[in-house]
């Protein structure tokens, strides 16, 4: 049990998002300040996934940010975050004893209109966010749609649905504010309107089975070295079942498939927290929390978008990428044609 934070907790899982405040003393906070504007003044517009420096201001290696990748590697300052008690305890109940952490970067979002459009990454696994700036609306930072860890993929849904806007949580506060979230939920990135650069560091984990591939490809795995893995006799079927379903954000039928071996069928899920299978987190432990509405499931899938993407699937399948596109191109062609 994690005494203080225990409410805490049950916000996560309720609402696949949570703010912690103060969790870093401010002499701490400075330095991580200073680190990150130094690796800035090295890199000022990023890394691509190879680590090799941007030298060209208008290229982004993400829609519309800077990334630093390696940057445990170049500042040890930031491997101190993984020491912080309040991280770790969050981190060994959501995800258990030896768990991963497989990617740690900061992302830089200057002044842009570009956004990221909501998506989830894969299940299961847990992440977390540090604003190394104040950062305020509009100024670039993350958004979340509470609750949508239970939610279709956002390909599917209605956008239009009255309960979803008001549902949006900014990632704003000042330096040092902190946000643990479930990867699986809805989430993007606002334009920044303002002159000023805003920068967050992201980090990503999972359990101690969780593959240790971070954004860039490489193998790595911080923190905790010597990984115990438990229940190396798992059941095969469950775990490739767990495997392809945990990864595939973007197939609806797959997503449903794992939300309902997951909280349906309690004894299967039981069974993959027990084995450790990857892209599986521990639950909250009480029915009202971990509870999973298919009713309301059903109530957001846009059919006209689930028929467009299984066409869209099929033609690309069979004719391929160049077909498609083209295809695209004449559709687009002929409805401004209709309006005129």
């Amino acid at each position: 049990m994690i005494g203080n934070h225990q409410d805490k907790l049950q916000d996560l899982y309720l609402d696949g998002i949570v703010d912690f405040k103060k969790i870093f003393d401010n002499e701490f906070l400075l330095e991580l300040f200073q680190a990150k504007n130094k690796l800035f003044k090295e890199f000022p517009y990023g890394q691509n996934d190879n680590l090799q420096k941007i030298t060209d201001s208008k290229f982004f290696q993400r829609s519309g940010s800077r990334m630093v990748w390696d940057i445990i590697e170049r500042e040890p300052v930031f491997a101190k975050i993984l020491e912080n008690k309040t991280i770790q305890e969050i981190a060994n109940k959501v995800l258990g004893e030896n768990y991963k952490t497989t990617a740690v970067y900061i992302r830089k979002t200057p002044n842009t209109d570009d956004i990221l459009h909501p998506h989830i990454d894969q299940m299961g696994s847990l992440s977390f966010s540090i604003l190394l700036d104040e950062i305020k609306e509009n100024q670039g930072e993350t958004f979340f749609y509470k609750r949508s860890h239970k939610y279709p993929p956002p390909p599917f849904c209605k956008f239009d649905s009255p309960n979803l806007k008001k549902d949006i949580i900014r990632t704003v506060g000042n330096l040092g504010d902190t946000f643990f979230w479930f990867p699986d939920c809805w989430h993007g990135r606002y334009s920044n309107k303002n002159n000023s650069e805003t920068t967050i560091l992201m980090c990503h984990m999972g359990n101690t089975n969780f593959p240790n591939n971070e954004p860039t490809g490489r193998k790595v795995s911080y923190g905790k070295k010597n990984h115990i893995i438990i229940n190396q006799n798992r059941n095969s079927f469950l775990n490739k079942i767990f495997n392809n379903c945990g990864q595939c954000s973007n197939s609806i039928s797959k997503h449903l498939i794992y939300l309902l071996l997951y909280f349906k069928f309690s004894k299967i899920g039981e069974k993959a927290i027990q084995q450790r299978m990857a892209y599986v987190r521990r639950k909250f432990g009480k029915k009202a929390v971990d509870d999973f509405s298919l009713l309301k499931y059903f109530k957001l899938i846009a059919v006209s978008r689930v028929i467009k993407i299984f066409l869209s699937g099929t033609i690309k399948s069979i004719f391929g990428q160049n077909f498609l596109a083209y295809l695209k191109k004449k559709f687009k062609r002929l409805s401004t044609e209709l309006k005129l």
